[in-house]
């Protein structure tokens, strides 16, 4: 499904955070969107899934306008993985997971048995099973990460929104969630959109980059195409190399000073 920002401007108070931003998402691409602190990213993702009010331009999902959705109706088909999430209370794992089926259980009468086999598969795919009555109070940040995307997915979303689901985590867990997020994003009717600030992780993982800063996407398209020295020097305030990785083929981002005239 579809995803598309045209032209959104937003802030808070009367100062605008993002300037008349455009994106879409694809069918079978993972989005990466990357740029420097400040840039507005975590802003156009609460944008993109209604959870920040606009002030000028449009979210579409599918064909029509988000406010045409109802909350529920998003829900089923639009999932957030968000970059921080702390329980209140220490349900277990299997519980917390089953929170995300809210939209698609009946309004009566609690989860069904469809309810039930959905969140097992959830577990099952992001290998929690054998977490399942263990307390989320008592995991590990990476088992923690990967509940938190189990619950995204037992939504049985088309699209997917990852806010730094890797901030934090260890290089085993990193390659984890990008890894999903890829295999996620190339089922059938689905897309993604992930926020990075790991460069390396987006030359590699994701199918086109867009660009953030100061409010206004800068360059969009391919990572090849988009990340070059001078665009590093402009947004990142910094000279870098960009070498190709021989094991994997990718841009590999290498940071060298600070750009004086940035």
């Amino acid at each position: 499904m579809k995803l598309a920002a045209h032209e959104v401007r937003c802030g808070y108070g009367a100062q605008d955070v993002l300037r008349g931003v455009s994106l879409e998402l694809r069918e079978g691409e993972l989005y990466g969107l990357v740029g420097p602190n400040g840039a507005g990213k975590s802003t156009l993702l609460r944008c993109l899934y209604g959870a920040q009010p606009l002030s000028g331009g449009e979210v579409v999902l599918g064909e029509r306008p988000l406010p045409r959705w109802g909350r529920r109706a998003i829900a089923r088909v639009l999932g957030v993985v968000p970059q921080r999430s702390n329980p209140a209370f220490p349900v277990a794992v299997r519980h917390f997971v089953g929170m995300g089926r809210f939209a698609r259980e009946p309004l009566l009468g609690g989860p069904t048995r469809e309810d039930e086999r959905a969140v097992d598969a959830c577990l099952a795919e992001l290998g929690l099973v054998a977490l399942a009555d263990r307390a989320v109070d008592e995991l590990s940040g990476g088992e923690f990460r990967r509940v938190l995307i189990a619950q995204a997915l037992a939504q049985e979303p088309a699209v997917l929104l990852f806010d730094e689901p890797v901030q934090q985590l260890d290089l085993k867990h990193q390659l984890e969630v990008m890894e999903f997020a890829r295999a996620f994003a190339r089922r059938a009717g689905a897309s993604a959109l992930i926020v990075l600030h790991d460069l390396g992780l987006a030359a590699r993982y994701c199918d086109r980059l867009g660009v953030l800063h100061a409010g206004h996407l800068v360059a969009e398209g391919p990572p090849d195409a988009t990340l070059t020295v001078e665009l590093l020097r402009r947004v990142w305030g910094v000279e870098a190399s960009l070498e190709r990785s021989p094991a994997t083929g990718a841009l590999h981002v290498v940071p060298l000073r600070e750009a004086r005239d940035a």
